[in-house]
C-alpha cells in the first residue's frame, strides 16, 4: 500500500463525529507524532478529496476550517465486523437502551447498524440473533428516570479527560438547584439510576450524585484532585452504594435452602464468602457485608429460604419486622 493511502487512512481514523471537529493543524500535529510529516495544505486538499467518497463536513467559517463525519453516516471502513464483534454490539445495544438517553446512543448507531447488517450477511443462524435476545432487569421494571443528555456528556468527558466538571444539582433535601463543582471519580449504574462518584469541591466527603437529578453541566478544564486511597471496586464493596446503618461491616453467617438459593454459590455475596455444604436440602455461607438497607430487604424477602444463624442482633432486627408485617394483614 502507498505512502499517500496509509495517510488517508490514518486521517480518516482520526476525524471525530460531529458535532465534535478537528482542525488540520491539530490533524498536522497527530500525524507528525506518526512519523507522517504533511504540511497543513496538503491535509486540506487530501480531505477535500476524500470528501467526495466519505460523509465529511466541513466549518469553512472557522480558521482554519474543521472537520468531522456527518453523525448519521456509517463507515463502511475496514476492518469489517467479524461475527463475535457484531454480536457485541448487539447485546451492547439491548442492554444500554432503556439505560441511556437516546442522543447518547446517537453516537454509537452507525456501529449498531452495521453489526445489524453484518450479522444479516452471514450465512449462519447467527444472522437471528437480535431476534433471539433480550435484556430484563430484576425487579419490578419501573420506569427509568430521564437523564440529561448533554449531563451525561459533560460527566463521560470529565471522566475520561480526568477533568472536574460544574453541575446544575438538585438534591432531594435541597430546596432548589445549585451549581457545584465536582471532582469526578467513577461512574456507577445501578438500575434504575446512573450516579456519578465524586467530590464536591468546598464539602467533605465522596458524594453519590444522581445524574436525572442534574439539569445542566459544563467541562472545566482543571485537573481532578482524586484522593490517593481511592478505589472505585472497594467504596462499592464496603457497602456504601446500599442505604448504610453503619460503617461497620457485618460478619453474615446463613444457613440456605437448595435449589432456591443456589445463585448464592454460583454469585457470592462478597468476595470472602465460604460456602459449606450440609446436606441435600441446605448449605451454609460465612461472609463480610456491608451493614445497609439492601441487606435487610433482601433478607426479609428470603425469610422463608435462609436462616440468620449470625449476628444475632440481625436475626432479631429481620424477625421484628416480619412481624410488624404480619401484624399489618388484614
Amino acid at each position: 500500500m502507498s505512502e499517500t493511502a496509509v495517510r488517508y487512512l490514518t486521517m480518516l481514523r482520526m476525524v471525530p463525529r460531529f458535532p465534535k471537529s478537528i482542525t488540520t493543524t491539530e490533524l498536522a500535529e497527530r500525524l507528525n507524532d506518526r512519523e507522517m510529516s504533511v504540511t497543513k495544505r496538503s491535509i486540506q486538499r487530501d480531505l477535500e478529496k476524500l470528501s467526495a467518497f466519505f460523509p465529511l463536513l466541513v466549518d469553512t467559517d472557522a480558521r482554519p476550517y474543521r472537520w468531522s463525519f456527518d453523525r448519521e453516516a456509517t463507515l463502511d471502513i475496514i476492518p469489517a465486523l467479524d461475527l463475535p464483534a457484531a454480536l457485541t454490539f448487539e447485546l451492547a445495544r439491548a442492554y444500554l437502551k432503556p439505560m441511556l438517553p437516546p442522543r447518547a446512543l446517537s453516537h454509537l448507531q452507525p456501529h449498531f447498524e452495521e453489526a445489524h447488517r453484518a450479522l444479516l450477511r452471514e450465512k449462519s443462524p447467527l444472522g437471528k440473533w437480535p431476534d433471539r435476545i433480550r435484556v430484563i432487569n430484576r425487579g419490578l421494571g419501573g420506569q427509568r428516570p430521564g437523564i440529561d443528555a448533554d449531563v451525561l456528556e459533560t460527566v463521560t468527558e470529565a471522566l475520561l479527560k480526568e477533568f472536574r466538571c460544574e453541575l446544575i444539582y438538585q438534591a432531594r433535601s435541597w430546596p432548589e438547584p445549585e451549581a457545584i463543582l465536582v471532582h469526578p471519580l467513577g461512574l456507577i449504574f445501578r438500575d434504575p439510576n446512573v450516579y456519578l462518584i465524586g467530590n464536591i469541591e468546598g464539602r467533605e466527603g465522596v458524594r453519590q450524585l444522581v445524574l436525572h437529578r442534574a439539569s445542566g453541566g459544563q467541562l472545566i478544564e482543571q485537573p481532578v484532585e482524586r484522593p490517593e486511597d481511592f478505589d472505585l471496586d472497594l467504596y462499592i464493596s464496603s457497602g456504601a452504594m446500599g442505604i448504610l446503618h453503619s460503617r461497620e461491616p457485618i460478619f453474615l453467617h446463613l444457613r440456605c435452602d437448595k435449589p432456591v438459593l443456589n445463585h448464592l454459590i454460583e454469585s457470592p455475596l462478597g468476595f470472602d464468602q465460604v460456602t459449606t455444604d450440609i446436606d441435600e436440602n441446605t448449605f451454609e455461607i460465612i461472609v463480610t457485608v456491608g451493614d445497609t438497607q439492601d441487606l435487610r430487604w433482601w433478607l426479609t424477602a428470603q425469610a422463608q429460604h435462609c436462616d440468620i444463624l449470625e449476628p444475632a442482633w440481625l436475626r432479631q432486627e429481620i424477625a421484628s419486622t416480619l412481624e410488624r408485617g404480619l401484624a399489618r394483614t388484614v
